[in-house]
């Protein structure tokens, strides 16, 4: 029990991303509840950087080689069994807390039917939804994805950004919701494959120096610590976004080009909304957020914020790894995808580079989340179950952990 909650418990960090090299000790065998307990040293940041690496080479050291492997997936907050923590809770009721998000609902007529206009238009961004947690009074700030995991930016001068930013809006403990991007050396945003490719380094901690200096932010809402943590804050949109414009404004020059607030247009009516949205699909965006300006901020999908997206995407679990014929024989072929509840079951080998056929193995995709672009849901020869038309490869999401269910893939 202690195992599961310490590895998925999104509140609980231990800052290392590697897993230092180890040799077993002959002389002493620390069981592992006595290891687990000494990780509160790492968690609490009793020490850190290279001390926080010796003090666990040394503990794994000391240890057996079954345990110190299960201490090893403790630290990677990945239990590398397909346990999630809607599983643990269900054995233990509400063992792991699940980390707050609100997530925009998908475009229906009776949810738009329901839209105060004016409202705010916003562009999709097509990056890494994160969220950025300061701590002003210990000067810190901690970098999490949509399900609470660390993601390793590691980058000076954009904690200094966001503890500025909190200084700005007079916020010792406060959560910026956003996305993380990806730019080139001229500055120019990368693509979504190229640069989500490179985001999800630095979940895993395999970042490198020069691709986390490319790492930028772009913001649309804040949050209190205390009231992100419980799950609601009854402040309108409108005033978070004026909040969020205020935190980066002024930012100053060595800072400013590191965090931008999301485009935002006003719409009076329905008919600029779509609009709006045919001028960005058109120039290759991804589609527009419309979101009410009285919208509070809720640990749930919000009916007051809908998407508009030219392309029907899912996110769906990786059950099975299919082997290619002719030039791919003993390479990846194909990936075998299913929603949460089993109810969508597709094979997907279109958009899979040669590169990535020659990398993926079994062990590397089997139980991660895939995100497929596709035309239709259709149904399939087996009764109960659909499937896909024209599936397509966009990307791995280590940031994510649960698939979509039948419910909301259209």
């Amino acid at each position: 029990k202690q195992v599961v909650f310490l590895a998925l418990d999104p509140y609980t960090q231990f800052y290392i991303k590697k897993i230092p090299s180890y040799k077993r000790s002959p002389l002493r065998a620390v069981p592992l509840d006595k290891a687990l307990d000494k990780l509160d040293t790492l968690s609490k940041r009793d020490v850190t950087g290279n001390a926080a690496i010796e003090y666990l080479r040394k503990l794994l050291s000391d240890m057996n080689d079954d345990d110190a492997k299960v201490l090893e997936c403790v630290i990677q907050k990945d239990l590398d069994c397909g346990v999630q923590e809607s599983t643990a809770n269900k054995i233990w009721k509400d063992l792991v807390p699940t980390f707050p998000c609100m997530l925009a609902s998908g475009y229906d007529e009776k949810l738009i039917e329901k839209v105060q206009f004016p409202a705010f238009v916003q562009l999709k961004m097509d990056g890494m939804r994160f969220n950025a947690i300061v701590d002003a009074n210990t000067k810190t700030v901690e970098y999490r994805s949509r399900n609470g995991k660390e993601v390793a930016v590691n980058n000076n001068l954009l904690d200094d950004a966001f503890l500025q930013m909190a200084k700005n809006i007079g916020m010792a403990n406060v959560v910026f919701d956003g996305e993380l991007v990806v730019v080139d050396e001229m500055g120019k945003l990368l693509d979504r494959k190229t640069g989500n490719g490179i985001l999800n380094k630095a979940v895993k901690g395999t970042i490198s120096d020069d691709e986390r200096s490319q790492v930028r932010a772009t913001i649309w809402d804040v949050i209190p610590t205390q009231y992100f943590r419980q799950g609601k804050c009854d402040v309108d949109y409108e005033t978070r976004l004026g909040t969020v414009v205020t935190a980066v404004d002024n930012l100053g020059g060595n800072l400013n080009h590191l965090v931008s607030v999301v485009e935002t247009t006003i719409a009076d009516s329905l008919y600029k909304a779509q609009k709006l949205f045919e001028t960005y699909h058109a120039a290759g965006q991804e589609g527009i957020i419309l979101k009410t300006r009285d919208g509070i901020w809720e640990d749930k999908r919000a009916k007051h914020q809908i998407k508009f997206k030219g392309e029907l995407e899912c996110d769906l679990l990786c059950v099975d790894w299919e082997e290619g014929t002719g030039k791919n024989k003993g390479k990846l072929g194909a990936l075998v995808l299913t929603s949460s509840d089993g109810k969508i079951n597709v094979s997907v080998g279109t958009g899979l580079t040669d590169e990535m056929r020659s990398e993926l193995t079994p062990k590397k995709v089997k139980g991660k989340i895939v995100t497929v672009k596709y035309n239709a849901r259709i149904s399939s020869k087996n009764k109960g179950e659909d499937s896909l038309f024209l599936p397509v490869f966009l990307e791995i999401r280590e940031d994510k952990t649960v698939a979509d269910s039948s419910k909301k893939i259209k």
